[in-house]
């Protein structure tokens, strides 16, 4: 599946950033790829217009790696463009979980203040739908934490019986801290 040129596009969960710690393991693991790490808007439609553009520009094939939110949007994705995606941690269902993400906020990195708005929550719901419709499970590689504090991931293993993979790991959190353990399997695995 390797390609001279390919795109991998990170994608970050919420009140992050694009250039952090996972966006720079990525391209210490894939040197010489395009890496696309962007700063995400709190508005999902103005996500999807982000990516959208990114998606448009971006030369083929397209790797889409995300991380809790960031996950649920490289699910989308996926689903809406046919490219593999890379899900750790992934919120699944945003619209039901970020209703404690209401109000304002500043990111950590970056420190960008935004505001996540109650009305988001209805767009999400409507892209859940509609990447629910349209996804291919054999694109999907799902990387979730035995100790996830903030999302329970028990359903995902019957949800998505026919992914691509589905690996769990110990001793990780939220954050997924054995992202660049879990890079190297995917080199390993050669699915990119």
């Amino acid at each position: 599946m390797s390609s001279d040129i390919m795109s991998l596009l990170y994608l970050h969960g919420f009140n992050s950033d694009g250039a952090g710690w996972k966006s720079a393991a990525l391209a210490r693991h894939f040197p010489g790829r395009l890496l696309l790490a962007p700063d995400l808007p709190p508005d999902p439609a103005a996500v999807v217009s982000t990516l959208e553009a990114l998606m448009a520009e971006a030369p083929a094939p397209v790797y889409v790696f995300g991380s809790s939110l960031g996950g649920f949007y490289a699910y989308y994705l996926s689903a809406r463009y046919g490219c593999p995606a890379f899900l750790f941690n992934p919120s699944m269902q945003p619209h039901l979980t970020l209703h404690r993400g209401i109000g304002a906020w500043e990111t950590y990195l970056k420190k960008r203040p935004y505001v996540f708005e109650a009305a988001y929550l209805d767009t999400l719901a409507t892209l859940a739908g509609e990447a629910d419709a349209l996804a291919d499970p054999a694109l999907l590689h799902f990387f979730l934490a035995t100790d996830d504090d903030i999302l329970d991931h028990s359903a995902l293993p019957a949800r998505f019986a026919n992914a691509a993979s589905l690996r769990w790991y110990d001793r990780c959190g939220h954050r997924f801290d054995k992202f660049e353990r879990a890079l190297k399997e995917i080199k390993q695995a050669r699915w990119i």
